[in-house]
């Protein structure tokens, strides 16, 4: 804390930490600063400077003789306040800080968006799988249905014609006491074929089994081998992302080391 004249002056630190953005607008206003942009900061150090000036200037006035009364208005009419303008240090110094800033929200949103496509993705990817996963165990399941209900129905049909020609033949042996070796003999053969027949729907029946299995084996490798092919673009498009947003960052921390510096440094030295 500082004392001019009696009256109080808050210090810079007093400035920053006691008084909005809002309020020092206002104080700058009512002191007479010329420039309300830049940072807060500055906005104090600007508000302070001014304060002492005007602390300053009666004194000064009271102290010079007359002669020197019209040397120090002119003085002070030809004196200028430092530049806080489009050109100004504070003024530069805000449109490097906007940049970095707005390179830094770039990098910041295509990482992100990044990262939310490729979980998009992953989700998609994830969900089709599941699906197909559920849709070959459904195909699966009804093709199993079907092989054992094609071979129960065969077994079923093989089963009503032997008992129906069993029955033609006990009622031909209960009509026809001649002929008995013949009857029998046929029945044989007839036994033979319905046995024979019963034999090729069940080979049938497991060989449309089995190759329904060969076929649900197939879809389900070409499956695996599609998903592992969507698993690996999506892998690539992730690292592509990363390269990119990596790139962008390192874009942007080489213009904060370099080519921020290299304007800094000629600009105060030239």
């Amino acid at each position: 804390m500082e004392d001019y004249g009696g009256a109080r002056l808050e210090t810079f630190d007093e400035l920053v930490t006691k008084h909005t953005r809002r309020e020092l607008e206002e104080l700058a206003l009512k002191f007479g600063v010329g420039n309300l942009g830049g940072t807060k900061s500055q906005l104090a150090e600007a508000i302070l400077e001014e304060m002492k000036k005007q602390k300053e200037q009666p004194k000064s006035t009271m102290q010079a003789s007359p002669k020197e009364a019209p040397m120090l208005e002119k003085q002070k009419s030809a004196a200028k306040m430092p530049g806080f303008g489009k050109k100004g240090v504070f003024a530069k110094a805000k449109a490097i800080d906007n940049k970095a800033a707005e390179l830094q929200k770039a990098g910041k949103d295509i990482r992100e968006q990044g990262i939310r496509e490729m979980r998009q993705s992953v989700k998609e990817f994830q969900s089709a799988k599941d699906w197909m996963a559920r849709e070959m165990h459904s195909e699966a399941h009804k093709m199993l249905e079907d092989g054992q209900k094609r071979f129960n129905q065969g077994q079923v049909e093989f089963k009503r014609s032997l008992d129906s020609q069993i029955k033609e033949n006990q009622d031909a042996v209960a009509k026809l006491h001649t002929g008995a070796s013949e009857i029998r003999s046929s029945q044989e053969k007839m036994s033979r074929e319905f046995q024979k027949a019963g034999r090729d729907i069940r080979d049938q029946g497991f060989k449309n089994l089995q190759n329904g299995l060969n076929r649900f084996r197939s879809d389900l490798d070409s499956q695996i081998r599609e998903n592992r092919e969507a698993a690996q673009r999506l892998n690539s498009g992730a690292r592509e992302l990363q390269g990119r947003a990596a790139s962008f960052q390192n874009e942007i921390q080489m213009y904060q080391e370099q080519d921020l510096k290299n304007y800094v440094r000629d600009f105060y030295y030239g």
